[in-house]
C-alpha cells in the first residue's frame, strides 16, 4: 500500500515506519492488557491523572453527544482512559479504540496517538491518512503530555468522526495539554514542598551527624560535610552522584525500596554503619531516603547490622553451605531484597544451595502464610497447570470430586518457590504470566477469579536470557520474574570446600556416634581436584559414602583416597551442551576425570569410579585416547 498523494509529509516517515513493522493495512492487529496489567498501569498513572481530571471532564462537557471522545494513553501508547459517548464509542470500540488497547505504531499504524509518541510532536491524522483502512473512518488529534521534570507521560488525544474534521479541534488538544502541565507543575511544586518539610523533620533529628539524602533515583541531592568526610570525598562533588558510588548496589537497591517507616542498617565497602530512613510521601511512597551512622543507643539497643559476617556464617553453617565470600555476597543480597515484594530469579548449577536460599528468604520476609514448593520440571506437562491453578469437580477426567486448592491458592499470603522454572511450557507460562499481572487465579473448570496475594522466587540452572532470545522463554514472564537476579556460585569456585567437608563430616560422625573423622592431606587434594559438577549435594552424598567405607570397611577413622566413589553418572565435567554428548563420550570423559584425580594410579581411580581394576583397563582399551591421559599424568605426578 503506497502513500496517498496528498499524505501530508509530516505523516511520510510514519507511513515508512508503518511498513517497517510490517503493519498490515487491511487487516490490523490488535492488542489488549489483560485487566490486572491495565488496573496496574492506571494506578502507575493515577497521580497526575487526579490531578487533571476535572481538564478531562471540561473537554469531554463540550464534546457531549458528538461524535467526539477524549483519549489519554500512557507512553507505550496504551489506552488508559476514554471520555465518550454513543454511538461513536460503540464504534470506536469495534476498532479497539478502548481502555486497554494499544495504539503503538508497530500495532496500528500511522494514528495520532502512536505517531505523537513517536515523534514526541502534536500531530493530526485524518481519515485515509491512518495506515490501517479500518480506521479510516476516523480523524485525530494528539499531543504529548509531560511531566514537570520532561518526562514523557502520555499522550493527551480527540479522536472522533473524518466527516466532521475541524483543523481547530487541534487547537482544544494544546490548551488542555497545557493545562494538565500547569496542574501538574502546581502540584509538584506543593509536594516539595509538603515533602521538604518533612525532609527537614528527620534532618533535624539528626542534627549534629553525618547525613546524606538521597532521592528516588539512587543519588545523593543533599550531604552535608560530616556525611562527606565519611565517604572520603568533597562535599559538592558528592551532589547527583549515584549511592552506588560508595555502597554496594545491592545495598542501594534495597534501601530504595523502602516501605511504610521501616529502618535499614547497611554497612559501605569502607567499614561505616549507616541507618536509611524514608521520607514517604502522602500516598506513602518512598521520595527520599535519607542515610546517618546510628547514634549512640541506636548502636545499643538496635539489631545489628543487616548481615554481620557471624550471623550468615551461622546462617550457612546450619543449613550446610558456609562462608565462601562469593556465596556471602549472594546470600547477602537475598537477605536484603527478602524485606521487598521485588520477584527474586535463583540462578545456579543443581545442588548449589538454591532451595535453602528460598527458604532464607522467605523466613525472613515477614509473610504470615508458609512457603510452598513446585518443582516446574518433575511435573508431567499436561498435569502441571491443574497443580498450579487447581481445578474444580469434574473438570477433567480423574478429577478429585471435591476439586483441588492448587498451589497459587495454598501460598497465599506467603511464598511460592518455582523451582526449575526454565522447564515450564511456554503454554503455561502464558497462564502464568497472567495469574502474575492479574493477582488473582482461576481454577481448571471454573470462570470465577480467586485474589491470590503471594510474593515468587524462582530458581533454574539455564540461562534464561538465553532462553529467551532463542524463543524457549516467554520474554515478558522474564521481566516479571527477574526483578532480582542472584547467582549462586558452582562449588568449583567457592574458597570453602574444605571448610564444608568438615561440616558435612562431623554431622555424619555425630549420626554414627562416633569419632570425628579426617581428613587426610591425599584426600584434600583428591576433593580439591575434582570439579564437583553435583555441587554441595553430591560433596555431601560422597562424603558420606566415604565415612560409611572408613568406618564399617576399614574400621578407620581417617578417610583414604580408596574410601572415595565420585557419582559416576556425574563425574563429567559439565557442559552447556552436555545434552548432546553421547552416552560414549560422556563415559570417556567421566573415566579421564577419574584418572587425572588420582594421578594415573589406576587402582585408585576404579575405586572411585566404583569398577574393577579389569574392566577399567577394557575400557581403557575401548578409549585409546584415555592411555595418553593416565601416561601424562604419571609424568607428572
Amino acid at each position: 500500500m503506497e502513500p496517498l498523494t496528498h499524505l501530508p509529509p509530516s505523516l511520510v516517515p510514519s507511513w515508512e515506519r508503518s511498513k517497517r513493522y510490517g503493519v498490515d493495512p487491511r487487516r490490523a492487529n490488535n492488542e489488549l492488557l489483560p485487566k490486572g496489567e491495565l488496573k496496574d498501569r492506571k494506578e502507575q498513572m493515577k497521580e497526575w491523572l487526579n490531578a487533571a481530571s476535572d481538564i478531562f471532564e471540561q473537554m469531554y462537557g463540550m464534546l457531549r453527544k458528538s461524535p467526539y471522545m477524549v483519549i489519554v494513553s500512557d507512553r507505550e501508547g496504551y489506552v488508559i482512559a476514554t471520555w465518550g459517548d454513543p454511538p461513536f464509542t460503540d464504534r470506536a470500540r469495534k476498532v479497539w479504540l478502548d481502555e486497554g488497547a494499544n495504539w503503538h505504531e508497530r500495532i496500528k499504524g500511522t494514528n495520532a496517538i502512536g505517531t505523537a509518541l513517536a515523534e514526541r510532536q502534536p500531530i493530526s491524522v485524518v481519515g485515509e491518512q491512518h495506515y490501517c483502512e479500518e480506521n479510516h473512518f476516523l480523524t485525530c488529534y494528539a499531543t504529548p503530555l509531560y511531566a514537570p521534570t520532561g518526562e514523557l507521560l502520555g499522550v493527551l488525544d480527540i479522536s472522533g468522526d473524518a466527516r466532521m474534521h475541524h483543523p481547530h479541534t487541534m487547537g482544544m488538544v494544546l490548551t488542555a495539554a497545557q493545562a494538565c502541565q500547569t496542574r501538574l507543575l502546581l502540584q509538584s511544586v506543593r509536594r516539595e514542598l509538603v515533602l521538604t518539610f518533612r525532609e527537614a523533620d528527620t534532618l533535624a533529628e539528626g542534627y549534629g551527624r553525618p547525613l546524606i539524602a538521597v532521592d528516588a533515583n539512587g543519588l545523593i541531592s543533599r550531604i552535608n560535610q560530616d556525611g562527606a568526610r565519611l565517604l572520603n570525598t568533597p562535599q559538592a562533588e558528592c551532589i547527583g552522584q549515584p549511592l552506588t558510588r560508595w555502597f554496594e548496589p545491592q545495598d542501594a537497591k534495597a534501601l530504595l525500596s523502602l516501605k511504610d517507616a521501616a529502618e535499614l542498617p547497611v554497612k559501605a565497602p569502607s567499614g561505616t554503619s549507616w541507618i536509611a530512613r524514608p521520607v514517604l510521601d502522602e500516598r506513602k511512597r518512598t521520595h527520599r531516603v535519607l542515610l546517618s551512622p546510628p547514634s549512640a543507643s541506636e548502636r545499643k539497643n538496635a539489631a545489628p547490622p543487616s548481615v554481620p559476617p557471624e550471623e550468615t556464617v551461622r546462617i550457612s553453617l546450619e543449613r550446610g553451605i558456609a562462608s565462601c565470600p562469593k556465596f556471602q555476597k549472594a546470600l547477602k543480597l537475598a537477605i536484603h531484597v527478602s524485606r521487598t515484594d521485588a520477584t527474586i530469579l535463583l540462578r545456579g548449577e543443581t545442588g548449589t544451595g538454591k532451595d535453602l536460599v528460598a527458604r532464607e528468604i522467605h523466613k525472613r520476609s515477614g509473610r504470615t502464610g508458609p512457603l510452598v514448593v513446585v518443582n516446574c520440571g518433575a511435573i508431567p506437562e499436561s498435569l502441571l497447570e491443574a497443580e498450579l491453578f487447581g481445578y474444580e469437580k469434574g473438570a477433567f477426567t480423574g478429577a478429585r470430586n471435591g476439586g483441588h486448592r492448587g498451589k497459587f491458592e495454598a501460598a497465599h499470603k506467603g511464598t511460592l518457590f518455582l523451582d526449575e522454572i526454565g522447564e515450564m511450557p511456554l503454554s503455561s507460562q502464558a497462564v502464568l504470566l497472567r495469574i502474575l499481572e492479574e493477582k488473582q487465579v482461576t481454577r481448571i473448570g471454573s470462570n470465577r477469579p480467586i485474589p491470590v496475594d503471594v510474593r515468587i522466587i524462582t530458581a533454574t540452572n539455564r540461562d534464561l536470557a538465553r532462553e529467551v532470545r532463542e524463543n524457549r522463554f516467554r520474554a515478558d514472564l522474564y521481566y516479571r520474574i527477574c526483578e532480582v537476579e542472584i547467582h549462586l556460585p558452582p562449588l568449583r569456585e567457592r574458597s570453602d570446600l574444605f571448610l564444608l567437608a568438615e561440616y558435612f563430616l562431623e554431622q555424619v560422625s555425630r549420626e554414627l556416634n562416633i569419632d570425628p573423622v579426617r581428613l587426610s592431606d591425599e584426600v584434600r587434594e583428591m576433593l580439591s581436584r575434582y570439579h564437583w559438577p553435583g555441587n554441595i549435594r553430591e560433596l555431601r552424598q560422597v562424603l558420606r559414602q566415604a565415612v560409611f567405607h572408613a568406618h564399617f570397611v576399614r574400621g578407620s577413622s581417617a578417610l583414604s583416597a580408596e574410601d572415595l566413589v565420585f557419582p559416576q553418572a556425574q563425574a563429567g565435567k559439565p557442559d552447556a551442551s552436555s545434552h548432546s554428548v553421547s552416552l560414549e563420550e560422556q563415559e570417556a570423559e567421566t573415566i579421564a576425570q577419574a584418572i587425572r584425580i588420582s594421578r594415573g594410579n589406576l587402582s585408585k581411580a576404579a575405586r572411585m569410579l566404583g569398577i574393577g581394576r579389569t574392566t577399567l583397563y577394557r575400557k581403557l582399551n575401548r578409549y585409546p585416547g584415555l592411555k595418553n591421559i593416565r601416561v601424562q599424568h604419571q609424568r607428572h605426578g
